[in-house]
């Protein structure tokens, strides 16, 4: 088990502890005061610690070495596991909006002593701390169940004071709100669980990769002194510390074979030392001793820099009479059907063959 599989299973471990130690104190309370909200909040860190109890699991499973039916290793055991986590506490977000909206319509008084306030109070505090150890461990760790924690332990930590906020209204004012107070809990529980599916099905499908890591993918390729252009970078994510990139380079067809493949060599040994991405560089030629393919390549690029467009793998087929191109839109909502119409008219100026024009993003 490397290291990193180390560090995140022993802060899973540690917010383990905890999470169980707070359950059963404020379940035990809950009961005790007969109050729904904190109740609410005890199955919180109750469903947290089944939560972490899977994470364990999954973090030392993705942590195995890669083999013959793997080969790309086992680092989606943990997007698994941030899923089973964010179902887990959607269920309960249900569960206690269930008993919250019960409560309100039959209201009951709680029992509101110096015993509920130490409680929710060292709650607080203990969630709180969690959260500053789940953010600084989970951006060491590059664990994105460490991160979808923090987030958790901040979340309870925000529910438990509003807890505690209207245990105070109840006690000293008389009015019912203990459910409602329950409800708002379970809002704040199913808000969190949707953001948690919603970000793992992005990496379980294939979603785009972390801008971040595009932008310094392309910073190292862009800072090459031998290729001109780079473009369809493509990143599957097979867990954190296993991420598989393809990218085609352009370069001046005048380079020798040698110089281009020493160049795409280095340029790999670099992207994996800086971002751990392990990538392939496929090599595109830029051929200049053809006019009428320069004058296209030109008139492109000025013609779809104000929509942020770029086009590539531009060839020119004399025999079908066909020009074919490819063209990278910079997101969902650039006008695509415009800028291949300005695209078409754009080579048809330099030469009247069609246009076939294949779009990415």
């Amino acid at each position: 088990m490397n290291a990193r599989a180390k560090s995140a299973l022993l802060t899973l471990i540690v917010g383990l502890i905890f999470n169980v130690a707070l359950g059963v104190t404020k379940l035990v309370v809950g009961i005790l005061a007969d109050s729904t909200s904190v109740f609410s909040d005890a199955m919180n860190n109750l469903s947290d610690s089944a939560v972490s109890v899977v994470s364990v699991v999954a973090i030392a499973l993705s942590a195995r070495a890669a083999d013959h039916d793997h080969p790309y290793g086992h680092g989606r055991y943990e997007y698994v596991a941030t899923f089973i986590l964010g179902a887990v506490i959607g269920a309960v977000g249900i569960e206690v909006l269930s008993g919250g909206i019960e409560r309100a319509i039959t209201p009951k008084p709680v029992d509101v002593g110096v015993l509920v306030f130490a409680t929710l109070g060292a709650s607080i505090g203990v969630k709180a701390f969690m959260a500053v150890f789940y953010f600084v461990r989970g951006a060491r760790t590059k664990s994105g169940t460490i991160k979808a924690a923090a987030v958790d332990s901040t979340s309870d930590a925000a529910v438990t004071t509003a807890v505690l906020v209207c245990m105070i209204i109840e006690k000293y004012t008389g009015a019912f709100i203990d459910g409602y107070a329950s409800i708002a809990v379970s809002v704040v529980i199913l808000i969190f669980a949707a953001r948690i599916l919603k970000n793992v099905m992005g990496r379980l499908l294939g979603g785009r990769p972390e801008p971040e890591l595009i932008d310094k993918v392309n910073g190292i390729l862009a800072s090459s002194a031998l290729a001109k252009s780079s473009h369809d970078l493509v990143i599957n994510d097979y867990g954190e510390m296993q991420k598989i990139a393809e990218v085609d380079l352009v370069f001046p067809a005048s380079l020798s074979f040698v110089e281009v493949h020493a160049e795409c060599d280095r340029l790999e040994r670099l992207v994996e030392e800086q971002t751990g991405v392990h990538l392939s560089i496929h090599a595109d030629p830029f051929i200049t001793d053809d006019e009428r393919l320069v004058a296209i390549c030109d008139k492109l690029s000025e013609a779809l820099k104000v929509f942020g467009a770029t086009a590539h793998d531009v060839g020119i087929d004399d025999c079908s009479k066909i020009v074919e191109l490819d063209i990278s839109l910079p997101d969902d909502k650039a006008p695509a059907e415009e800028i291949k119409a300005i695209a078409e008219a754009e080579v048809r100026q330099v030469l009247p063959y069609g246009v076939k024009i294949h779009t990415d993003y």
